[in-house]
C-alpha cells in the first residue's frame, strides 16, 4: 500500500528534508507541500489538486497565519477519511488536547527524527495511533489526572460488547488495526467493524479520542 502525504510545513528546510525521504521510500509517495494554512485551504478548495486522494496530512502548528489547529480543522471539514498528523516542536499537554481535540489523528515531535516518522505514519496508515513517547506521557498525565479516583465511582460501562472492549484495549496498547486482529485472530476488516462501532458509542471521531476517554473512564 503507498501513502499519499500531503506536508503542511512553514520551515523549508524540514519539509524539502520529508519530501525527499518520502521520494525514496518503498510504499510512500509526495503528494503536495504547502508553507501555510492558506495555501492548503485554497487546494481543499480547487477541485482540480484532487486532494480527496492523499491518505494523509502532515500538519505543523506554529504557522504563518492560521495555525495548524485551524489547518486539522479545514481537512477534517472536507474530506473525514484523510488521517491528519501533527509534526510539532510542541510538547505541553494543553496543545497536545487541543491538537486531539481539534481532529488530529496523531501528534509526533519533530525531534523523533526522520526514519521514526516514517515508522509513525505507517502505523497511522495501518489504523494505529501515532503519538510520540513524550507526546503520550503528556496525554495519559491528563487523562489520569481526569480520571475518578479508584475510591471514587464505578467504572463508566456503557453498552460496549466483550469484543469491541477487547478491541478498545488493543487500541489503549498502541497496536495497529492489524495487530489487533492478529491477537483476537480476526480479520482487519472485522477489527474495523469493531471500531466504527467504538467511534459511535464512546462519540469519538479517531483512535486517540478513543484511547483517552477509555483511559479517562477505564472503560477497559
Amino acid at each position: 500500500m503507498t501513502i499519499r502525504i500531503a506536508i503542511v510545513e512553514d520551515n523549508r528546510r524540514f519539509r524539502e528534508s520529508i519530501e525527499l525521504v518520502l521520494g525514496v521510500r518503498q510504499g510512500f509517495e509526495h503528494a503536495g507541500s504547502f508553507g501555510s494554512v492558506e495555501e492548503l485551504v485554497r487546494a481543499l478548495n480547487d477541485p482540480r489538486a484532487m486532494t480527496a486522494s492523499w491518505d494523509l496530512v502532515l500538519m505543523d502548528l506554529d504557522l504563518p497565519g492560521a495555525s495548524g489547529l485551524e489547518g486539522i480543522a479545514a481537512v477534517k471539514a472536507r474530506h473525514k477519511q484523510v488521517s491528519v498528523v501533527v509534526c510539532t516542536v510542541f510538547e505541553d499537554p494543553e496543545t497536545i488536547v487541543k491538537a486531539i481535540s481539534a481532529g488530529a489523528d496523531g501528534y509526533l515531535l519533530k525531534s523523533a527524527g526522520l526514519q521514526e516518522l516514517l515508522k509513525q505514519l505507517r502505523s497511522v496508515a495501518d489504523g494505529g495511533s501515532s503519538l510520540s513517547a513524550p507526546v503520550a506521557r503528556s496525554l495519559l498525565d491528563v487523562v489520569r489526572g481526569m480520571a475518578p479516583s479508584p475510591n471514587g465511582a464505578n467504572p463508566v460501562r456503557l453498552d460496549l460488547t466483550d469484543r469491541e472492549r477487547d478491541v478498545l484495549r488493543g487500541l489503549v496498547d498502541g497496536l495497529s488495526y492489524k495487530q489487533v486482529g492478529d491477537r483476537l485472530g480476526v480479520s482487519v476488516h472485522t477489527v474495523r467493524t469493531h471500531i466504527r462501532a467504538l467511534y459511535r458509542k464512546l462519540q469519538v471521531q479517531n483512535v486517540a479520542e478513543a484511547v483517552s476517554r477509555a483511559i479517562r473512564e477505564r472503560l477497559t
